[in-house]
């Protein structure tokens, strides 16, 4: 097959093919094999993100691409590449832009593309509305004909799809790369998040809320919904997860309502924060509709050391008895803890206290836990062993 033989429902599937190569696991492998073939190509590129001097960048291959030539571009011949900068969206060749003689007679053509068997060279640089910069680059080897104009034509034809599907990539990594980071911000803060279907029925959990769902005190998972375990508390759960299922459908600010749930183990309440989503018309099926927010208060948050040694300027021995001051130790117990002397705990408490600004325990604790360095802790089981 080539372009000439292309039919409409081969092309139809090739753009296809391209707007679901955002989401493929290797972006656009399908595609670029896909117009491998139709261009009768040895190997088309797709570079996302240029080399630079200590970036190797990063490029899709179609085509039987050897290990060494991936590295060696990436490493080295990246900088040597003559078919570079094209006017934005315009389809050339190699041929076209240097001419046969100069595009022999450079080192990137003898040292690298040579050895590999690629002659003619036909492509295209992207430029998104996101900012992003990525090539397009179609090889065929020395015994085939150059890139006519009907292959130029029909690259051409696929180039806004492309840009379009790669300015859609990007907005997906961003949206993911946001949605990790506040995720992570809030598994640290050991905060749960259980997110519910317009069914009512859970959806998403992070780690923390799997935690405590585990534990069955005080609030479960029964048929994937949300249950507490006394009826009174289960009864006014029920009531604000339905409020706020129906408030969604309503215009305004989301509501957000709080209770207490009792556990039968005679710890402290949980907190639970119930809030609607945002509808969203064009859904059908199961999406998000409602968020509840669970807060163990004996969860106990803290931070790393290295953390507190820089935000305080606490010596290791000082942020390590911080630590566990903060998280209600006595000071012989913080003693037998890290294996240090009382005299010693004395003299370490003294150096924190002048250093965070306190004079009390319980302030330490306060400055501590409302403080940046929460964002780069872990529970408080985890601190204390790594402390050990």
């Amino acid at each position: 097959m080539n372009a000439s033989d292309f039919s409409l429902d081969d092309l139809s599937q090739l753009i296809e093919r391209i707007y679901e190569g955002a989401s493929e696991e290797l972006p656009w492998q399908r595609s670029l094999e896909q117009l491998r073939t139709a261009l009768r190509a040895n190997y088309v590129t797709l570079i996302l993100r240029p080399s630079a001097p200590g970036d190797p960048g990063f490029m899709v291959n179609a085509g039987p691409v050897e290990t060494w030539a991936i590295s060696a571009y990436s490493d080295t011949y990246y900088a040597l590449d003559p078919f570079v900068g094209l006017p934005p969206g315009e389809v050339h060749t190699v041929a076209e832009l240097l001419g046969e003689e100069r595009w022999l007679q450079s080192a990137f053509y003898q040292q690298f593309n040579a050895p590999l068997d690629v002659f003619h060279i036909m492509g295209a640089d992207l430029h998104t509305p996101n900012g992003i910069e990525c090539r397009l680059r179609i090889c065929r080897p020395h015994g085939d004909k150059g890139f006519n104009a009907r292959d130029k034509a029909f690259c051409a034809r696929l180039l806004t799809h492309l840009r379009r599907a790669v300015n859609l990539q990007g907005q997906l990594k961003r949206t993911e790369t946001e949605r990790q980071l506040y995720a992570s911000a809030v598994e640290r803060m050991q905060i749960g998040t259980v997110i519910l279907d317009n069914n009512l029925q859970v959806l998403e959990t992070n780690q923390a809320a799997c935690e405590l769902l585990d534990e069955s005190d005080g609030l479960s998972l029964v048929n994937e919904r949300l249950s507490a375990t006394y009826r009174r508390d289960n009864q006014a759960l029920q009531g604000l997860i339905k409020l706020a299922l129906q408030e969604r459908l309503k215009p305004g600010p989301q509501i957000a309502e709080a209770i207490t749930l009792q556990r039968p183990s005679g710890r402290n309440s949980l907190g639970v924060v119930v809030q609607s989503l945002p509808r969203e018309e064009s859904l059908e099926g199961r999406h998000p509709a409602v968020a509840v927010f669970l807060r163990d208060p004996e969860r106990r948050v803290t931070v790393e050391p290295q953390s507190l040694r820089q935000l305080f300027g606490f010596t290791p021995a000082e942020a390590a008895l911080a630590i566990q001051l903060a998280h209600g130790d006595t000071l012989d117990e913080a003693g037998a803890r890290l294996n240090i002397r009382r005299n010693t705990v004395k003299a370490h408490l003294r150096a924190i206290f002048s250093k965070a600004g306190v004079t009390r325990q319980s302030e330490l604790a306060y400055v501590l836990h409302n403080s940046v360095a929460v964002l780069g802790g872990s529970t408080l089981g985890d601190e204390r062993a790594r402390v050990l």
